[in-house]
């Protein structure tokens, strides 16, 4: 079942975001979904990481964890954008059922495991992923919330912005920018 509906929200099946909106017991789903891009993330981008810091195993393990949570987190922040403004669009909207379509929208970020490909390679896997995330989010917001286009992609994009661009950047690649004093 959890397959099935990876793929239907990959291919952008707009009827899957309805179902999981309304449905509480997809919360594992869209949990799940959430989890397996925050590994294949970390996974990815941790082959990145050890050039930052290369022979040091704890940065490593932390790389992985940071990476993880910050998927996590950057998830939870983008449903709680998403109820706010369709909340502010006049469309009721829980906390819960947001992280339900956001969370199964995530599918496409299997696709991150493919960053570890070397060379340039593994870069265009993860500009793949992340834009196709933001369309499987922006499909999930219109169809379950039955907003237009326009209203439909202002919380797709500022979500997205907040979640895979800003809290990336302050969670793993600006510590990393940190001058050393000698």
């Amino acid at each position: 079942m959890l397959l099935q509906n990876l793929i239907r929200s990959a291919t952008l099946d707009g009827s899957i975001y309805p179902e999981f909106r309304e449905k509480q017991e997809f919360v594992l789903q869209s949990l799940a979904t959430v989890a397996i891009t925050g590994l294949a993330s970390a996974i990815g981008l941790s082959s990145r990481a050890k050039s930052l810091n290369p022979g040091s195993q704890f940065a490593e393990i932390q790389m992985l964890l940071v990476i993880f949570c910050t998927i996590m987190v950057g998830w939870m922040m983008w449903s709680f954008v998403i109820k706010v403004i369709c909340n502010l669009y006049g469309k009721e909207s829980e906390l819960r059922q947001s992280m339900r379509t956001t969370g199964i929208a995530y599918s496409p970020g299997i696709l991150l495991l493919f960053a570890t490909i070397p060379q340039d390679i593994g870069r265009y896997f993860i500009l793949i992923a992340t834009i196709w995330i933001l369309i499987t989010v922006f499909v999930s917001i219109r169809r379950s919330y039955e907003l237009s286009i326009i209203k439909s992609v202002i919380p797709a994009i500022v979500g997205w912005v907040m979640s895979w661009i800003l809290l990336p950047f302050l969670m793993v690649i600006g510590p990393y920018f940190n001058p050393v004093v000698t």
